[in-house]
């Protein structure tokens, strides 16, 4: 069985009590559609056998009265029957939703590795436009294939009403069907490449647009626009041609499709007419004939657009099977330890690199920290401080050696119970958009509100804060673009205290303060968190006054450990960085 028809079918399988009503809705509005040309045949009939017996009746025949009571039923059987397209899109909105909650909880489990490789922009639009709408999975696994079904129980239930009104005019309406067939085979395969190379085209102008928008500042300051709508509309225009290419062949399939049908629904028209001039069939036949066949071209296109729109639903199930089965560095099978306090850190003989990298980031790293300590690591532009911080983590995975926590290897440690001990704070400040207190208690929802307050403190935001017109309750913007780069970074700073962690990381974040701000941060850090373990990656030397030791890195390598006065007198490498710095020491 085809992988993606198993997908499906999966999917179906948490949802049984609801397929089965839409298989009952659907099987009700075939059955009653078929049943109204066979109840106006016999109107016909009636009506012709008394048009030709006039006289014979009085009042209304009682074969007049069923009829009646028959369209009667028939139309309130249909105003049941009409609820069936609302459930359908009831349906697909519900398989939209659970659809793209599960895929998304699947990139949250991902590491540095999955968001290496995919971008921004594909991610979005395999989340949103390949789930959702025409003929997208959501619509396709529930109104497409439903459709499908509602045709072919049409197609069924007309075909068999008409063969049994006259068998060689029914020939004539089913010549049409292995010619469409026929051409769905043919160009199905191109149809499949054609909109999978659409989609992946509008993955990257999803990808263009949010680069755009998040690197507005930088292509305004550096007066770029002409040159990025360049690369915009070059994306662009990929992107339309891809798209008439496809809109091109749907043309012609469908093109094709209606000509045949109208050279069945002619031959019908003339033959049938022939037929009741010479009293072969009844006109109320001829009647219900030619709805019959009203009734099916639509379901007869409504068979192959399954496999074209089918094809199409593939490809956006295989995208989202991408994400899912991205590779990840698999967890311990061990039992995972949870760690109340976090005494030590230590890596031993550490060393990591990309895997599209052939060249270590860093190299055979080992230290020691306690709990307590303040430790800044530092050292030229790419010796590997920030990849330090990520492996600390446990966002990256040591190529070899070991990251050890209270002596217990950090890949048998719970790493979401681990990582709640943390506080990090990234290079960029990173703000999501809503409200200042938002963002502060975002990973401390229920901090009571004296913390929250002496966090503020902390930061030296308080002030600020009274000062806009909304105070907290101030919306950021989008990555905080209403605030300065200063408030951006202290705010993040904020948050991170909030969650009154064991461990405190700051990414060469202090560059964003003035010298008294730092000097004040660092009090009251001290003061109010007086033994976590902080890991303070910086250029700005001044901050060594604050630290314990110093991680001296060059070229991914560890060079020196340790306080700074005895690694300044004893390692000429870190005194040249020292000297070499435009920074001023203490």
């Amino acid at each position: 069985m085809n992988k993606n028809i198993k997908w499906i079918i999966k999917e179906w399988s948490n949802h049984k009590p609801m397929l089965l009503l839409l298989l009952f809705l659907t099987l009700l509005s075939a059955i009653v559609t078929v049943i109204y040309p066979i109840v106006v045949k016999r109107l016909l009939d009636t009506l012709q056998t008394m048009m030709e017996e006039p006289g014979t009746y009085s009042g209304i025949p009682s074969e007049l009265q069923s009829i009646i009571w028959l369209f009667v039923i028939v139309g309130l059987v249909k105003m049941l029957a009409a609820a069936y397209p609302g459930f359908r899109a009831i349906y697909n909105a519900k398989f939209e939703y659970l659809i793209r909650n599960r895929y998304f909880s699947y990139i949250l489990d991902k590491d540095f590795g999955f968001f290496n490789h995919f971008r921004t922009g594909d991610l979005v639009t395999r989340l949103t436009s390949d789930i959702t709408d025409f003929p997208k999975i959501a619509w396709f696994m529930c109104s497409g294939i439903f459709r499908s079904i509602e045709s072919f129980a049409k197609i069924s239930f007309c075909v068999a009403a008409m063969f049994y009104l006259n068998s060689h005019l029914t020939m004539l309406t089913l010549l049409p069907l292995p010619i469409m067939m026929a051409i769905f085979y043919v160009t199905s395969n191109k149809l499949h490449s054609s909109f999978k190379e659409n989609q992946e085209a509008v993955s990257l102008i999803n990808n263009q647009l949010e680069m755009s928008f998040s690197g507005i500042k930088i292509i305004k300051s550096f007066a770029c626009e002409d040159k990025y709508k360049k690369f915009f509309t070059e994306s662009l225009g990929h992107r339309f041609k891809t798209e008439m290419r496809l809109v091109t062949l749907e043309t012609r399939i469908r093109m094709i499709y209606e000509y045949i049908d109208y050279f069945g629904q002619i031959a019908v028209i003339v033959f049938g007419g022939i037929m009741v001039v010479r009293n072969e069939i009844t006109v109320g036949t001829f009647f219900a004939f030619y709805t019959y066949l009203s009734m099916i071209i639509y379901p007869m296109l409504d068979l192959p657009q399954l496999f074209v729109s089918g094809k199409q639903a593939f490809v956006n199930i295989e995208r989202l099977e991408e994400i899912k089965d991205f590779a990840v560095k698999k967890p311990s099978a061990k039992m995972k330890h949870q760690i109340e306090r976090i005494k030590t850190i230590a890596f031993d003989d550490v060393s990591f690199k990309y895997s599209n990298k052939e060249v270590n980031i860093v190299s055979n790293i080992s230290f020691k920290a306690h709990q307590g300590n303040k430790v800044m690591i530092i050292g030229p532009v790419g010796a590997g401080k920030s990849t330090i911080l990520g492996l600390l983590t446990g966002l990256l995975p040591p190529n070899s050696g070991m990251i050890r926590i209270n002596d217990i290897p950090l890949d048998q440690i719970d790493l979401t119970d681990f990582r709640d001990k943390i506080g990090y704070v990234p290079q960029e400040p990173f703000l999501f958009t809503g409200s200042i207190r938002d963002n502060i208690l975002f990973g401390k929802d229920s901090a009571s509100e004296d913390l929250y307050r002496s966090i503020l403190d902390i930061v030296q935001m308080k002030r600020e804060i009274s000062l806009f017109k909304d105070k907290d309750a101030t919306k950021v913007g989008q990555r905080g673009i209403t605030l300065s780069g200063g408030q951006k970074q202290r705010l993040a700073i904020a948050r991170a205290l909030m969650r009154q962690p064991q461990i405190l990381i700051f990414d060469d974040i202090t560059a964003s303060l003035d010298a008294d701000n730092e000097e004040k941060l660092w009090e009251d850090i001290s003061k109010q968190f007086g033994d976590i373990t902080c890991f303070i990656v910086s250029h700005r030397l001044s901050t060594i006054r604050y630290v314990d030791n110093v991680i001296f890195l060059d070229s991914g390598c560890l060079i020196a450990q340790g306080q700074h006065d005895l690694i300044l007198e004893r390692v000429p490498e870190y005194r040249e960085f020292v000297a070499g710095s435009r920074q001023t020491m203490p």
